[in-house]
């Protein structure tokens, strides 16, 4: 078959559909989530209607894997190539659909970047939530330096208290370390009239499907 027939049958499809993404094993430290457990438990949990916002960086490999969501509610940002426009592209979509829940996935060096900006949406009620893959690290530029061998010290920050931060902006914010938490947290967010900011503690170990193949170990 042709390159066009192959990237659009029904055999495709269907893999796509019902095989894991990734199925690699990683050892996980306590109190961390598997950043691909985090995203199959926030598939099954987020309303299907709000919009989606996925930003750039080493996360958006994981939140890129939502087979349920439709691509009218799905934005994905690669004009730039380079992590912290998350924010405004969140809020845009916020003003232009201010009737609609958006959701803007986003890593925690990104998110930093522009963490002011979490006074405009109190001060706007935006209906965001950020879900914030927090690693502790600029996910990216870590696991690109472990693959060369090199020192990833400069790209390391640790855990930042992101849901601290948020409520220190007058932001519903909270900490998930466990899945289970997610039900309960959707049902407060049920009662947020404005933004509110989830902070998923992920361990750094599990590396993108896409990462392993770009920036494969040197032997």
């Amino acid at each position: 078959p042709t390159r066009e027939q192959h990237w659009r049958d029904n055999e495709l499809a269907e893999r796509i559909r019902t095989e894991p993404a990734d199925s690699a094993q990683f050892e996980i430290e306590p109190d961390l989530l598997d950043p691909r457990e985090a995203v199959a438990a926030l598939e099954d949990s987020l309303p299907l209607d709000w919009e989606v916002v996925n930003s750039s960086g080493h996360c958006s490999a994981f939140f890129a894997q939502m087979p349920s969501r439709s691509n009218e509610h799905f934005l994905t940002i690669r004009e730039y190539g380079a992590i912290g426009n998350g924010t405004s592209f969140a809020m845009g979509v916020a003003a232009a659909r201010p009737d609609s829940r958006v959701v803007l996935f986003d890593g925690d060096g990104s998110a930093l970047m522009h963490i002011q900006e979490l006074e405009t949406m109190h001060r706007h009620k935006m209906k965001i939530l950020i879900v914030v893959m927090n690693d502790g690290a600029y996910g990216s530029e870590i696991h690109k330096l472990r693959s060369e061998g090199l020192s990833e010290s400069g790209a390391v920050f640790g855990f930042s208290d992101l849901a601290g931060i948020a409520r220190g902006f007058g932001l519903h914010g909270q900490t998930i370390t466990d899945v289970s938490q997610l039900p309960a947290a959707l049902e407060e967010l049920e009662q947020v009239e404005g933004p509110a900011l989830w902070d998923l503690r992920v361990s750094d170990k599990v590396v993108s499907r896409i990462t392993r193949q770009a920036h494969p170990p040197r032997s």
